[in-house]
């Protein structure tokens, strides 16, 4: 295997980590226009009572639709350990997500790694093969193909909670310093398996509980914090699965704000086969 056993691992997990968050959505999840906002929730108007919590997280919903760029930090704690990773997305010009994560293992601090996704391409930055005077590997990946899709979690949490009766009001918090209502319910796999109804498709519906089944996830307490504009701050994940107790959070801002970020050029990046045969010439 040569010097590529060093560093495989490492470059896949990032991948893996874009893989889980830059999918987002499918053909599902539509653009309906812009949003505008800035993330700053102050002065918004109040369209509907913020304790009836299937009304404003329907709003909610609407508005995340419409959104063309934000940003989003997500981390994930578990008995593995916890990431860390900030992204960047945008749906026009060209549909990008730029992202910079950090992984740590319990004594075994990780490196951070960026990553831009764009046009059906994985881009990460490496250092590990400088006599091949290239930067950066480019993996085919499906994620970021869809124009039309929404990035991160906010979205899918969004429709499980409007799908989950048990959904309600928590109570008026502050998140990063801005008003935002608290809504909470715990989601029982096996009944939103069931559900149908206008709040989530059958498609996303399918993926989320497929994806908690595989994580080894029967239930899950999800909290959303929405802004009084109706835009999301913050999502929260809790849940017993393979790994153990398991936290996976989101935050997010500035809505409207649009990476500058681009795909390297074709000259500055290694296929994957490249990649593995630079590094085993050493």
């Amino acid at each position: 295997m040569g010097n590529a056993g060093k560093y495989a691992v490492p470059v896949l997990g990032a991948v893996l980590v874009l893989s889980l968050t830059a999918c987002g959505g499918g053909d599902d999840k539509k653009s309906a226009g812009s949003a505008k906002g800035t993330g700053s929730a102050s002065g918004a108007p109040q369209s509907v009572d913020r304790k009836d919590a299937k009304a404003v997280l329907a709003s909610s919903a609407k508005k995340t639709s419409e959104v063309t760029a934000f940003k989003i930090v997500l981390t994930t704690k578990d008995n593995e350990g916890d990431t860390r990773a900030e992204q960047s997305w945008r749906k026009k010009p060209t549909p990008l997500t730029a992202v910079k994560s950090i992984s740590n293992a319990p004594g075994k601090p990780g490196k951070e790694t960026y990553s831009i996704v764009t046009g059906g391409f994985v881009y990460t930055k490496t250092d590990q093969v400088p006599a091949s005077g290239k930067s950066w590997i480019k993996i085919e990946t499906k994620a970021g193909t869809d124009p039309n899709r929404i990035e991160g979690f906010v979205s899918d949490r969004l429709a499980a909670l409007n799908a989950t009766p048990s959904t309600q009001w928590v109570g008026a918090e502050t998140v990063n310093g801005r008003p935002a209502d608290h809504y909470r319910a715990t989601v029982v796999m096996a009944d939103l398996a069931k559900y149908e109804g206008p709040a989530m498709s059958k498609t996303v519906r399918d993926d989320y509980v497929g994806d908690a089944k595989e994580a080894g996830r029967k239930q899950v307490v999800l909290d959303m914090w929405v802004g009084k504009d109706d835009l999301p701050l913050k999502s929260q994940e809790a849940g017993k699965g393979k790994k153990g107790d398991e936290v996976v959070t989101e935050e997010y801002s500035d809505y409207g704000v649009a990476p500058k970020d681009e795909a390297p050029p074709a000259s500055a990046a290694l296929t994957w086969d490249e990649y593995l045969k630079a590094l085993d010439k050493g």
